[in-house]
């Protein structure tokens, strides 16, 4: 069964340190998916834990089985475009879903998937929830969120992926 594990950035680098995953190795780990997904915006406290920005990816170079994504967790994009009169931050589109559904069939056969944003609650909990129904619909493949308990998935990201496949 494949095992989808929903963390927060904290748990996401301790994880990575703890299995001394990084650029130099990640391919090798032909059983391993990663779907990173960053905030648009540097954060202001760069040393933080939480710090989620562009820049803080783990893996900053292209591989097979990472990909890294940057939007925003927002849940209501008309009513944040109120709020938000520079246009600052990303929103989720049909492309990054699209980057994310290639990303699984290049992947479909890795038997961890570590899907992580700065809380590991909306943002990965929406990309965790599809792709674990996904895995099961599209290709057969029992999945288990193993620790996607506390997760409350963003529902426009859950709309959009949804919608598309």
């Amino acid at each position: 069964m494949v095992e989808i594990h929903t963390l927060s950035a904290a748990d996401f680098k301790q994880t990575m340190q703890d299995n001394d995953l990084h650029d130099g190795n990640v391919e090798q780990r032909t059983d391993l998916a990663v779907i990173s997904i960053g905030n648009s915006f540097e954060d202001e406290l760069a040393d933080d834990i939480f710090a989620n920005g562009p820049s803080s990816h783990w893996f900053k170079a292209a591989h097979n089985n990472v990909l890294n994504l940057d939007f925003d967790d927002i849940t209501a994009p008309n009513e944040w475009k109120k709020l938000s009169k520079d246009d600052q931050y990303a929103l989720f589109d049909e492309n990054m879903a699209h980057q994310i559904a290639d990303f699984v069939e290049a992947n479909k056969d890795a038997a961890t998937w570590l899907v992580h944003c700065s809380a590991g609650v909306s943002r990965s909990g929406a990309v965790s929830k599809w792709l674990k129904e996904w895995l099961e619909r599209k290709y057969d493949i029992a999945a288990n969120n193993v620790d996607g308990k506390y997760a409350f998935p963003n529902p426009y990201v859950l709309m959009i992926l949804n919608r598309l496949f």
